[in-house]
């Protein structure tokens, strides 16, 4: 039987940094982890061969300070590293920056202007208008009048330029709402920020894996309830994909957040993430492994395009358990120490 290829990934966020280990776990292998915590539950899991630490990992503006790449470096002639990955937005940058740098052999990753452009949600949202698909009408909002001025209807969303997970999320119901909210500034995301029209309907998801602008795997999911993805095959969402992927000649792994409006039977693009994703698990459950497709993505024949099994998931207790306890306890960390990139 053949070795599965030795895999670094390198992540600063710990839910992230686990779901791409415990699915490389899953495929066979088992990954040397580079993370930002000095402890992870995942270090004691079995998930990963060895859990390593970032030395004096800092941030030089809005991006990780390249010399990590040193300590990437190092890892990789010191444990034979076949394929390099990242967990999440930083850590894809700091690839991204490197390229084909000799020494660190990187899983493909968009490149960084790219992953700078869709990081900024107002950017990206021009973009997906620019090349023809389907989003709720938005605005850029400088200061509170102007959020108050808007002509877009209610209800109305409100969300930060370039936070996630839902962070600085806020929906307004009516006008005197909004009002109400500012007078007593409870508005959660900062200015400028972003105002969209609110899509009625249930949340989806559609994640994917591109080369060079070309689809080579793809998963759409609803999540109607707590805890479960419903996958679908949707030739709609495949096709917004393709086209994105395309326009951008994307390379690497990333997700779009949407909301499906059953009324109308139409799909809204809210969100696309350049990076791994929190319902990761979800889809290596539904028969579609993305952290081992990234690795063996220059085996890819270029034609087939693999996708998810239609059927509504749930994790493991074992896989929900942990990811619970990555969040708490890389929480806990940063809240007990305050420590901050």
């Amino acid at each position: 039987m053949t070795a599965y290829p030795s895999a670094l990934i390198l992540g600063v966020v710990p839910s992230l940094t686990w779901a791409v280990a415990r699915c490389i776990r899953r495929a066979g292998g088992r990954a040397v982890v580079l993370a930002w915590h000095p402890f992870s539950p995942m270090s004691l899991s079995g998930d990963c061969s060895r859990y390593l630490t970032w030395a004096g990992i800092r941030k030089q503006g809005l991006r990780l300070d390249p010399a990590a790449l040193d300590q990437v470096r190092r890892v990789c002639r010191s444990n034979a590293i076949d394929a390099v990955l990242s967990a999440d937005y930083d850590t894809a940058l700091l690839l991204a920056a490197c390229g084909s740098e000799a020494g660190i052999p990187v899983c493909a990753v968009a490149n960084p202007a790219t992953l700078e452009t869709f990081n900024n949600k107002w950017n990206l949202t021009r973009l997906v208008e620019h090349i023809g698909l389907p989003c709720p009408p938005s605005r850029f909002i400088v200061d509170e009048q102007a959020l108050l001025d808007t002509g877009l209807g209610f209800p109305l969303i409100t969300k930060p330029l370039d936070l996630w997970a839902s962070v600085g999320f806020q929906v307004h119901q009516t006008r005197e709402h909004l009002a109400a909210t500012l007078s007593r500034e409870q508005l959660s995301a900062p200015f400028p920020l972003i105002a969209q029209s609110f899509v009625p309907g249930c949340d989806a998801g559609a994640s994917f894996l591109a080369s060079h602008g070309r689809l080579r795997a793809y998963s759409v999911f609803h999540h109607r309830r707590r805890g479960w993805r419903d996958f679908k095959h949707e030739p709609r969402v495949r096709g917004y994909l393709e086209t994105f992927i395309a326009a951008t000649s994307y390379s690497g792994v990333g997700h779009i957040d949407l909301r499906y409006d059953q009324a109308r039977d139409e799909y809204k693009i809210l969100e696309i993430n350049p990076r791994f994703w929190a319902s990761l698990l979800y889809a290596a459950q539904a028969g579609l492994n993305y952290p081992d497709l990234l690795i063996r993505l220059p085996q890819w024949d270029g034609s087939s395009v693999q996708t998810a099994n239609a059927r509504e998931v749930g994790l493991p207790n074992y896989e929900r358990v942990m990811t619970v306890l990555s969040r708490w306890c890389g929480a806990g960390y940063e809240r007990l120490t305050g420590a901050v990139l």
